[in-house]
């Protein structure tokens, strides 16, 4: 359970408060003109739904990789859509960390709200044959998560995380439909 708690709260200011904002958004006027951006904006912008690469398809360690990659792009998709489908589909129901981070988007949908940020940029990939009978796959991904903010349904921010250097570990086992997560934990880089 401490692990669920490092992942909604890790990267929190150091007195672990957001500050909430009630500055209006400003209305656009008719003149006003809108660029392309390459994220997806707050609120009933669809975030685009990670790909399933073909990789995960594989029965190795460049699957197991391939599908811990996969569900740490399908962490900040559930936070910006509140659809769990995919990452319910690769949870064991006996994972903790799957669990917690899927009540959590849950409760903040449930109310109305939504997230932004927190992608994860993977900077470095170590695996490990856990050894035990049930022949799990240890993988650690270390890199950068970007900052993120969590709104009610009035577009009034509740948390803001900072984002920075974490390692997400990662046990996946093989089953018949493919890699699901048994386990998870995340860890910041200056070890909070």
């Amino acid at each position: 359970m401490a692990a669920i708690g490092l992942l909604v709260a890790g990267c929190s200011d150091s007195e672990g408060n957001a500050s909430p904002t009630t500055e209006p958004a400003p209305e656009p006027s008719p003149t006003t003109t809108t660029e392309e951006t390459t994220s997806p904006a707050p609120g009933p912008t669809p975030w685009p739904e990670p790909t399933r690469p073909e990789e995960m398809e594989r029965d190795d360690i460049e699957g197991a990789e391939a599908a811990a990659r996969h569900f740490m792009q399908l962490y900040a998709y559930i936070f910006a859509t509140g659809d769990l489908e995919q990452w319910a589909s690769m949870s064991d129901p006996e994972c903790r960390f799957c669990a917690g981070a899927a009540e959590r988007v849950e409760e903040l949908f449930s109310d109305g709200g939504y997230a932004t940020g927190g992608a994860f940029d993977v900077e470095e990939v170590e695996t490990q044959e856990s050894g035990d009978a049930d022949g799990a796959v240890l993988i650690a991904l270390t890199g950068t998560e970007a900052p993120s903010k969590e709104y009610s349904r009035d577009g009034i921010e509740i948390r803001a995380l900072e984002g920075g250097g974490a390692t997400y570990t990662f046990a996946l086992a093989r089953e018949r439909d493919g890699w699901i997560v048994i386990d998870g934990s995340v860890e910041a880089a200056d070890g909070l």
